[in-house]
């Protein structure tokens, strides 16, 4: 069985991610029925040769990639035991005989109807917060006398809240106070790369705007909304789920501009949980989001898709797995990634909630399972719709870190910087806390319970939003110990062993002992 899961872990591009539990099915009880696994080929679903017995690897589907993937077609159509949904574009959208829909002319939105806004906004995401139109008594975000002697600003995405508290006793450890104030992804780049007046500058929300105070985060993980000042502060870091080149007008970082990765973030198509439905493709969610719903039903109602706007990570990326520009979206602007989560959950119509549908980062939709499903998403040339886990049930993210579910990204910090270095004390502590090639246990402990997989835990990697898909080894490997984290499988994956240094790893593919765990090295 050993070399059988060495070449298995070659097939799957990654042995942390190999599940083996499938392989004791005997296909026949003959002793002398194959010397090699290519005289089991004629069983199909790719059995190999155990001691002279063709046995079942439990992969499929019938026509997957077997082999070692190098291109992204490989990736999204490798062999796999992971949950496959189907989704008829030939009954379902009447897109027959390899017809598709991902080139056509896309449907300009439809205008407002009675004055309710029906289609997406383009401008910043502005979501009414504490404090929005009234005259409110709010503690300074920097107080010392309060323990927050000094602060490190950030503006961004609404989806990176819950992971900045989760980092908020790391950033404290070190010193600062977290401030952050929710605008968008694209904000959050303007805020480094920008030139304009204003640009690097965060400030108190006038009445009425329908802006967000900022908020600080103790270092327990709660936090406040708090005052800026009269004359705002500068930020720091400018947080993005997507790359700069994403949003309008900015380039690649370089020169005073520096780029800091940090864990990988999927976005996913959902439903209330009412929904009968379980998979799109991406020519479905095409007809749905950049036609108005043309041949998709039962998504053919616009007042019932709960979208972001062309300014925030998750329509930007979602747009480019389906090919729709992020500010073509139909649907109406839901302001957050809270917003869309709320709305959509309080859809008690079993018929309006199989009419619904919304995008969202995978973390929100992992905190509330209960109310949301997740759709299976196929990409174009893929045999089958995968969720980002291997199964609905679990939260493994293996479908995102082997390929199989292809719309993710890492989290970017942008930052201004000199000789490599950021500038600001608060930007220099805080990317050398999130963004290490040897992840520490209690930063990969706010990585997992945040639902984002942290850089250590991926096989596969990707250099511009959503490009090409290419094979990817950590230098510092820790899948399995991501795997038995409780908030993912509560176990280590069969073939992971326990250890307490490398000598007690004798797997020699296996030969580093990370997080305490035996990894490839």
């Amino acid at each position: 069985m050993d070399a059988r899961r060495t070449r298995w872990a070659a097939t799957m591009a990654a042995a942390t991610l190999v599940t083996t539990g499938a392989c004791s099915v005997l296909l026949d009880h003959s002793a002398t029925q194959c010397q090699s696994d290519s005289d089991c080929a004629k069983f199909g679903e790719h059995p190999y040769c155990q001691q002279g017995v063709c046995v079942s690897s439990g992969l499929g589907p019938a026509d997957c990639f077997y082999g070692t993937p190098q291109q992204s077609s490989d990736f999204l159509n490798q062999c796999t035991v992971a949950e496959c949904l189907p989704f008829d574009n030939c009954q379902r959208l009447g897109l027959c005989n390899g017809q598709s829909n991902m080139n056509a002319p896309l449907l300009p939105p439809a205008a407002p109807e009675d004055g309710a806004t029906t289609t997406t906004t383009t401008g910043d995401a502005g979501a009414t917060g504490s404090g929005d139109g009234g005259a409110l008594t709010l503690p300074r975000c920097v107080d010392p006398a309060q323990g927050r002697s000094q602060a490190v600003y950030l503006t961004g995405s609404s989806n990176f809240p819950p992971l900045l508290a989760k980092l908020a006793p790391l950033v404290g450890a070190a010193g600062y106070t977290p401030v952050f104030q929710v605008t968008n992804s694209c904000h959050g780049v303007r805020a480094i790369f920008g030139s304009n007046p204003g640009d690097g500058t965060i400030t108190d929300p006038a009445p009425g705007s329908g802006a967000k105070y900022a908020t600080y985060y103790n270092a327990d993980g709660t936090s406040a909304s708090c005052l800026l000042g009269p004359n705002g502060a500068q930020v720091d870091i400018g947080e993005s789920d997507i790359f700069s080149t994403t949003c309008t007008d900015f380039g690649p970082p370089g020169g005073d501009v520096g780029e800091f990765l940090g864990p990988i973030q999927a976005m996913v198509f959902v439903v209330p949980g009412k929904s009968a439905q379980s998979a799109i493709t991406a020519e479905a969610a095409r007809a749905v989001f950049g036609m108005g719903g043309t041949k998709a039903a039962p998504w053919t109602d616009p007042s019932l898709y709960f979208v972001r706007n062309a300014n925030t990570g998750t329509q930007q990326i979602i747009g480019h797995a389906i090919s729709v520009p992020g500010g073509a979206f139909w649907g109406m602007d839901r302001g957050t990634a809270a917003n869309v989560d709320a709305l959509m959950k309080d859809i008690a119509n079993p018929m309006l909630a199989n009419q619904a549908i919304g995008i969202i980062s995978a973390d929100y939709y992992d905190a509330d399972r209960d109310n949301l499903k997740a759709l299976a998403f196929r990409a174009p040339g893929q045999d089958c719709a995968y969720l980002p886990d291997s199964t609905e049930f679990k939260k493994d993210k293996r479908n995102v870190r082997d390929g199989h579910y292809p719309i993710w990204g890492p989290v970017h910090f942008f930052a201004r910087i000199s000789s490599g270095v950021p500038v600001s004390p608060g930007a220099q502590a805080f990317v050398s806390i999130v963004s290490v090639p040897n992840v520490p246990q209690k930063l990969l402990d706010a990585f997992i319970a945040s639902s984002l997989v942290p850089s250590c835990a991926m096989s596969v990697q990707r250099s511009s939003e959503l490009g090409a898909l290419s094979p990817y080894s950590a230098p510092f490997r820790c899948g399995c110990y991501f795997e038995a984290s409780r908030a993912v499988n509560g176990a280590a994956p069969q073939g992971c062993q326990h250890c307490n240094t490398s000598n007690d790893c004798t797997d020699p593919s296996r030969p580093a002992c990370n997080l305490g765990y035996c990894e490839v090295q």
